[in-house]
């Protein structure tokens, strides 16, 4: 079976959570499957596994403030190539469709949060939802997502299907990597916390800040991540003068980095009001480390042996739940940690690719 991917996720100066999906799907997959990957931005290679199973395409296409790349240059595109089936792993896909083609819809915040402009009425209220109603198979990645959806389209329900996404294998590993000198240096032997989410509003960095603020050790740390760099500096700059010296920008991690900032921690804060899927909820769990989030939409999926829920107001709970994270006897924490890793092997790409294939065999017609 050979299959048409979109990768424009992985065509970028850096990948993100939808990058290491669509990444991880090839990595875990079996070799009778050839993959032909569709990408528009030859400003940046496409990261992709090595071998002859892989076929990087990247071509540009003019209109792109009109989604004419994606609704009609890769379908033109694809229906050259003696591809089974397209998938399409954005969110979006085009309205002609000439080959099999699914969709991963990973949550609808896209339709909710749409600029109010007639462009962007015309395609997410009508071009997008057609297209869907046309598609061979949608895939979301938690039941909180594929309630949102139904609510929206309940004519998919027959071609709905939810398959989580998984986490690097190198989780369940000791690091492999030591955080980054720079950053270790700064820390300086400090206790610190991670926050994840960069500065989006719903990822609540603010509400971060002020949990740190809370807390009775005044020489606690916070480390915080996904910042690109005018971000951090603009973040840097907005910090109240009594967290200044506390809050670190970390730069970009790799995965190992990333997986020994976690280990090294005393929690990890996931402030997020909403997540299609929440991955720092189950890898801080995984590396051994307590993570504190409020149960809203698919992270109430996500409650493990090491997840300390706090309602996402309550800035006393959320402070609390930080200082007794910080004060585990090490004792009981490593009896939450191992039974923390044995939860988190319920998410492994391993199995989120086999019933991936499943999808595919079904909508290609494949045995």
């Amino acid at each position: 079976m050979k299959i048409g991917l979109v990768a424009r996720c992985l065509n970028t100066a850096h990948m993100r959570g939808m990058g290491k999906y669509v990444l991880e799907l090839m990595r875990n997959s079996s070799d009778d499957i050839s993959w032909h990957l569709f990408a528009d931005d030859p400003r940046h290679p496409l990261l992709h596994p090595e071998g002859p199973r892989f076929t990087p395409d990247i071509f540009e296409f003019r209109g792109d403030r009109l989604r004419l790349w994606e609704q009609l240059g890769l379908p033109l595109r694809a229906r050259r190539m003696p591809l089974s089936l397209l998938h399409c792993t954005e969110g979006a896909l085009p309205l002609w469709q000439p080959l099999p083609t699914v969709v991963t819809l990973h949550d609808t915040l896209a339709f909710e949060e749409r600029p109010d402009t007639a462009g962007q009425r015309l395609y997410w209220d009508h071009v997008v939802p057609a297209a869907l109603k046309r598609a061979a198979h949608v895939i979301t990645i938690s039941e909180s997502s594929r309630r949102d959806i139904l609510a929206r389209w309940p004519e998919l329900e027959s071609r709905l299907t939810v398959i989580y996404h998984g986490i690097e294998t190198a989780y369940f590993e000791p690091p492999t990597a030591p955080i980054p000198a720079t950053l270790q240096q700064a820390l300086g032997g400090a206790a610190y916390a991670v926050y994840l989410g960069g500065p989006m509003k719903r990822k609540r960095f603010d509400w971060a800040l002020r949990v740190l603020a809370a807390q009775h050790d005044p020489a606690l740390k916070l480390v915080a991540c996904g910042f690109g760099a005018a971000a951090r500096e603009a973040a840097r700059a907005a910090l109240p003068l009594p967290l200044q010296g506390r809050v670190l920008f970390a730069e970009f991690l790799s995965d190992a980095e990333l997986q020994a900032l976690y280990a090294g921690a005393a929690a990890v804060l996931y402030p997020t009001l909403y997540e299609g899927f929440g991955f720092p909820a189950i890898e801080a769990q995984a590396a051994g480390v307590p993570v504190i989030f409020s149960p809203l939409g698919s992270l109430a999926e996500l409650v493990g042996p090491l997840a300390m829920l706090a309602p996402a107001e309550d800035l006393d709970a959320w402070a609390a739940a930080l200082r007794e994270a910080a004060t585990l006897p090490p004792e009981a924490r490593a009896d939450m940690a191992a039974r923390a890793r044995a939860w988190a092997q319920g998410f492994r790409w391993a199995e989120s690719w086999r019933r991936h294939l499943d999808v595919y065999r079904q909508v290609a017609g494949v045995r």
